[in-house]
């Protein structure tokens, strides 16, 4: 990879010297189609002339909201070209929360995928009056008529493109691309907030192509490789990583949705991909719940290879040598049940990238024993993402790596993890004091996490200075705005929402216990105290459908699942409130702990 730190040079220096190479496959008619390197080079272009010929200045921002397809990359890739901000939108966001994006950022343009999204766009479109411009990949039969905003479908884009590159086009493509320069802002990244409105995250050339030339040179990458992808490339792992694939001419194939993951691998035979641990439990639990079906003789084979499999992971991790003794058991392991296992993830997996949350260490020893190699790492979206990672040969179980090349990080003397280097965002747009919260005088950006460095330099995060919620998907869930809704309510005093590494979001609830037993008494229902109300099921279930009301503008993996009732108010007085009357959460979750395992328990309904 080039030394220059521009997204636009990497990509078009790889379409040159693998012109003819797979870039991208997309599953279409029950069949994985690839584009080469030449023709999404091709695409990018008419895009990108398209946008200029649209009379967008320099650094205007154009929102890109679909979900993972070829159109994506060549989407972000045209948006770039064009001196342009791509500002990605996740699909699952209501319309309510696009609408705040959109104004926030002064979103021109927005780049949709499906019909679904589009009518987003038409709810909220008087609402956004600096919108000039919608084009819609897979556009409906007849497409909807906006005031004051073109909507044009994606075709349309590509013909008119083609025809601009052969006039007027070209000369000016060309001076946005001679012009860019490193400092050059790329993209507008919304995170969650922990008192509200999402953060847009300013990322440059530099903060990506720093990243994921890193990214490269600690994982190994190359042109050989192909990558499965299915975490959404809105988010910034995912999208740094299609970056640092491209980059050196590697494949990437799209999955259908996270529910096909097992069918496409066996379709794709990839050698790598990343995921967030969610995905790696599920993988780990429908493999221990098939062995356990299994006749006695061969449980006690696999129990067998897999502690095999855990004594050579110890070496194998930290590119050590197998002892010969243990080496011979490691391949009769290995035949007689490791294959059979990386068999259902293709057969070519050499590794796969965790993130986006932290991964049990359980889970990562198993999957190193059966010979799928699990590389943690840990970033934010404010550091490009990545801050530090595992590695081949330099692997370290229960830690987050090391740092990636230039990056610096230290932990503040109150055990803050700070971070240092090309990867550190610009900033908070809009919000200067943000920023200068978030980066300090010398420019180290204070992650909020706690953690510690041992004496080989290996990163281990061990607490949460944040109040942001990381669910086990990798989704970051604010959990104040939720809160705040829900007391909304009349029939709820108190909210506190629950999911740090969980697959789904509850909440513990102190209810309006006058409020209810208004309501027990208009319908009749008999309780003799309030402990007995708390416990109705009738009171339960009214509630339950009174939390689903509350929860129609947020979406669907920040909505509360299950919900338990407490009778104590949390207060000053018995030390659940600081003086201020925030939440002391880790108080709340040891007093509560119990009640809040039976919420997340396995089996559990939700």
């Amino acid at each position: 990879m080039s030394d220059v730190f521009l997204l636009t040079k990497h990509f078009y220096d790889t379409a040159a010297r693998f012109s003819s190479k797979p870039a991208l496959m997309e599953k279409k008619n029950g069949v994985y189609r690839s584009m080469t390197y030449q023709e999404m080079k091709e695409r990018v272009e008419q895009v990108a002339a398209y946008l200029l010929s649209h009379g967008l200045a320099h650094q205007d921002r154009v929102a890109l909201l679909a979900e993972n397809r070829p159109e994506w990359p060549i989407a972000d890739m045209a948006i770039i070209s064009s001196g342009l901000v791509n500002v990605p939108i996740y699909p699952t966001l209501t319309a309510h929360q696009l609408l705040y994006i959109l104004n926030d950022s002064g979103a021109r343009a927005i780049v949709v995928s499906k019909p679904a999204q589009l009518q987003k766009i038409v709810a909220i479109h008087h609402d956004c009056p600096q919108l000039k411009l919608v084009i819609v990949m897979d556009p409906p039969e007849t497409l909807p008529e906006m005031r004051n905003i073109e909507v044009v479908s994606l075709h349309s884009v590509l013909t008119e493109g083609e025809k601009l590159l052969n006039q007027e086009g070209r000369a000016k493509l060309d001076e946005r691309l001679n012009h860019a320069h490193e400092s050059h802002r790329v993209s507008i990244v919304y995170t969650s907030g922990t008192t509200g409105d999402p953060k847009g995250v300013m990322l440059s050339h530099r903060n990506f192509a720093s990243n994921a030339r890193g990214a490269v040179k600690a994982l190994g990458f190359d042109s050989s490789q192909t990558s499965l992808s299915f975490l959404p490339l809105s988010h910034v792992l995912e999208r740094v990583v299609n970056y640092a694939l491209q980059f050196c001419g590697a494949t990437i194939a799209y999955a259908e949705s996270i529910d096909t993951i097992a069918q496409n691998l066996q379709e794709v035979h990839p050698s790598a991909f990343v995921a967030v641990p969610r995905v790696f439990e599920k993988i780990y639990n429908r493999i221990i719940q098939n062995i356990e079906t299994e006749k006695p003789l061969k449980k006690k084979i696999f129990y067998w290879a897999l502690e095999v499999g855990k004594q050579a992971a110890v070496y194998t991790s930290r590119g050590k040598p197998i002892p010969s003794g243990l080496s011979f058991k490691h391949k009769i392991a290995d035949k007689l049940v490791f294959t059979k296992i990386r068999e259902k993830t293709g057969g070519n997996l050499k590794f796969a990238v965790s993130g986006g949350a932290p991964l049990m260490r359980e889970l990562a020893e198993f999957f190193f024993a059966v010979g799928i190699n699990i590389y943690e790492g840990y970033g934010l979206t404010e550091t490009s993402p990545v801050i530090c990672c595992n590695r081949p040969g330099a692997a370290k179980f229960g830690y987050v790596g090391l740092p990636i090349e230039d990056v610096e990080v230290k932990i503040a003397p109150d055990g803050e993890i700070l971070a240092r280097g090309p990867n550190i965002m610009e900033g908070y747009y809009n919000k200067p004091e943000a920023t200068r919260e978030a980066i300090d005088e010398e420019g180290w950006f204070h992650t909020g996490d706690i953690g510690e460095i041992d004496s080989e330099g290996y990163l281990k995060i061990t607490d949460r200075k944040k109040e942001i919620i990381v669910m086990s998907n990798g989704k970051n869930v604010a959990p104040q705005p939720i809160e705040n809704v829900l007391k909304t309510s009349p029939y709820i005093e108190q909210a506190v929402m629950l999911g740090n590494n969980q697959k789904y979001m509850a909440a513990l609830i102190h209810p309006s216990l006058d409020m209810l037993d208004q309501y027990a008494r208009e319908h009749k229902i008999s309780v003799s105290s309030h402990k007995e109300l708390l416990t109705h099921p009738e009171i339960h279930g009214f509630l339950e459908k009174e939390i689903h009301r509350m929860m129609a503008d947020f979406a669907r993996y920040e909505q509360v699942k299950k919900f338990a009732l407490i009778e104590e108010e949390l207060t000053q007085d018995n030390g659940f409130l600081t003086p201020t009357l925030k939440y002391k959460r880790r108080l709340i979750n040891e007093h509560f702990a119990k009640t809040i395992d039976g919420l997340f328990a396995e089996g559990s309904r939700v």
